[in-house]
């Protein structure tokens, strides 16, 4: 593992966005469109200049992630602490991406390490903000909306990556033959008849774009990163408001936050399971995955 690279002179920040952004500006969400992009810019461009290695953002997400949920349970000042400190992970995991792809360094193995530290962040997010609403409202059924939040969250990821995932598994699945077609495929393209036969896709290769009110609402609400930012809003105000009571039971704006995220992920997540099934959603993303590196599995 390089921890280490050479220190050198950074072009302007409109300059770097052009070469580590813009690449990959079509997969990007509502958070990283609102504020990860315009955030994690300013780090990259110090991690360049410093020559530290994207490893060191990959390490460090973990870290933040671990460390800021591990303070949610105290609350209080530790509360607020602890959501900066998770933004943070989110800053790192934009910035390691970048700073990769600014030095053509990305490795395999990391992607697997940021696609488990992912699912170890947002599993102890969750698990700690359910151990904040027992201790803060003395009540043990509180955890269940930590733990229904995490399930919905962690499903929603799986049904989105199963499609890149699958398609993997089937190439290398296949025999020795039909694996050297696909390599070939993949580095030197598939016959364009062959990929016109899929036909367009509905958005593809088009950036995030804001559309109806209800939409735009909807994604802003349920997006995880964005999230972390809602918390460390309620968090800050609960230094002021402090606690309230609803039928008997003392709640804050974090508790309230996390029983809204209980209910309404789940519920997200049901939803865009159902339209995603009705609508061969699956067989859509797995056409993308293809056509985005250029070959078609029969």
């Amino acid at each position: 593992m390089d921890l280490h690279c050479p220190p050198r002179m950074v072009e302007t920040i409109q300059e770097l966005r052009k070469k580590v952004q813009a690449p990959v500006r079509a997969y990007n969400d509502i958070a990283g469109v609102l504020v990860g992009d315009h955030v994690s810019i300013h780090v990259t461009r110090l991690f360049i200049q410093l020559g530290i290695s994207p490893d060191v953002g990959t390490i460090g997400m973990l870290v933040c992630g671990l460390a800021g949920s591990a303070l949610l349970p105290f609350g209080g000042g530790w509360a607020v602490a602890g959501f900066a400190v998770i933004f943070l992970y989110y800053v790192l995991d934009c910035v390691d991406g970048e700073v990769a792809r600014y030095r053509q360094v990305e490795a395999l193995r990391w992607g697997f390490h940021d696609f488990m530290f992912h699912l170890y962040v947002k599993s102890a997010f969750f698990v700690c903000l359910g151990l904040y609403a027992v201790r803060a409202t003395g009540h043990s059924w509180t955890f269940a909306f930590g733990l229904s939040a995490f399930l919905a969250t962690i499903f929603g990821k799986a049904m989105y990556d199963a499609a890149l995932v699958l398609t993997a598994r089937y190439v290398l699945m296949r025999t020795p033959a039909e694996r050297a077609r696909f390599t070939r495929e993949i580095l030197e393209g598939s016959d364009p008849t062959d990929l016109e036969r899929d036909g367009d896709l509905a958005g593809e290769g088009e950036p995030y774009k804001f559309g109806r009110f209800a939409g735009i609402a909807r994604a802003m609400l349920t997006n995880f990163d964005l999230g972390i930012l809602w918390f460390l809003v309620a968090a800050t105000l609960d230094l002021f408001l402090g606690p309230w009571f609803v039928e008997g039971v003392s709640i804050d704006l974090k508790c309230a936050l996390l029983a809204f995220y209980g209910i309404v992920l789940p519920l997200d997540f049901l939803d865009r399971l159902v339209s995603y099934l009705r609508t061969g959603g699956f067989h859509a993303e797995a056409r993308r995955v293809r056509r985005a590196h250029h070959f078609r599995a029969r």
